[in-house]
């Protein structure tokens, strides 16, 4: 068996936070290492996982691996509660057969995110691991892992695998959430081309401003800075995974028309150039 992790390496709990949401990077998206639960207490909320919007309801569980760019959108003047874990998901396989960490890890490795709406009697004992896995990692152990902890960290991944197995059809959406829905499809089917405000008003049936205003007031940003986001992300992902396209092209395939506009939007997004970006 490998040394064991240690608790500040697997494992981190944030339980019924309350502070303001202070963005890491500069346009509030992150990505990590580390698998996540995410589990809304109270407020009014957005969450932006990849290319999926989120209208959160107490109650509301975000399951994801960490790896897809996510953000979330709390509204300001409401409170803002919620419970975040983060583990590595080698951290299961110190303790439990191959077999059974594989079918607690699913739900994370299926897509980039999945969020569940929990019964009543899910979300109460939901509640009640959480709390106890709050006191469990407060417990002093020179850094390690207590056994306590990981077997209530067990019960709780089987209580969301469970959930998943039983998760409930699409919801239907209405209204704003509906259209800020259709300028994110619209944004991935054509964000590699040029693209204008007209022209994604015009497919939903819908007026410029409110287009713009609807999308800031559900994501938090404008459409165009949600564009540049996704093409920035684009970009990325292929600077990481395909390292013989020259610079050039992963800018035109990201929707850059201009090499030098494409370096400096990811300068300005990223904090370094392209170049250093896949070398590092």
């Amino acid at each position: 068996m490998p040394d064991a992790l240690r608790m500040e390496q697997a494992v981190t709990l944030g339980y019924r936070e309350t502070r303001a949401f202070e963005p890491v990077a500069a346009d509030g998206f992150h990505s990590h290492l580390h698998y996540e639960i995410y589990y809304f207490h109270e407020g009014l909320c957005t969450y932006i996982v990849g290319e999926r919007i989120y209208q959160l309801h107490p109650g509301d569980v975000l399951l994801m691996h960490g790896r897809t760019l996510h953000r979330p959108h709390p509204q300001p003047g409401h409170p803002y509660v919620r419970s975040t874990l983060h583990f590595d998901p080698a951290l299961l396989h110190e303790y439990v057969q191959t077999s059974y960490a594989d079918k607690l890890l699913l739900p994370f490795e299926q897509s980039g995110g999945i969020r569940l709406q929990l019964t009543l009697q899910e979300r109460s004992d939901l509640e009640v691991l959480l709390e106890q896995l709050s006191r469990l990692s407060h417990e002093p152990q020179q850094g390690q892992i207590p056994l306590p902890f990981m077997m209530k960290l067990c019960d709780l991944l089987a209580l969301l695998a469970g959930c998943c197995e039983r998760q409930e059809s699409p919801v239907v959406r209405e209204g704003k959430e509906m259209y800020a829905h259709h300028i994110v499809d619209y944004i991935e089917q054509h964000y590699m081309h040029d693209m204008t405000l007209e022209q994604i008003a015009d497919h939903l049936h819908l007026s410029r401003s409110y287009a713009s205003s609807l999308f800031k007031e559900w994501t938090g940003m404008t459409i165009f800075k949600y564009l540049y986001h996704r093409r920035i992300n684009q970009a990325k992902l292929l600077l990481q995974y395909q390292h013989d396209l020259p610079i050039s092209e992963i800018s035109r395939r990201s929707g850059f028309k201009q090499p030098a506009h494409f370096s400096r939007m990811f300068r300005e997004e990223v904090g370094c150039s392209p170049e250093s970006y896949r070398l590092r």
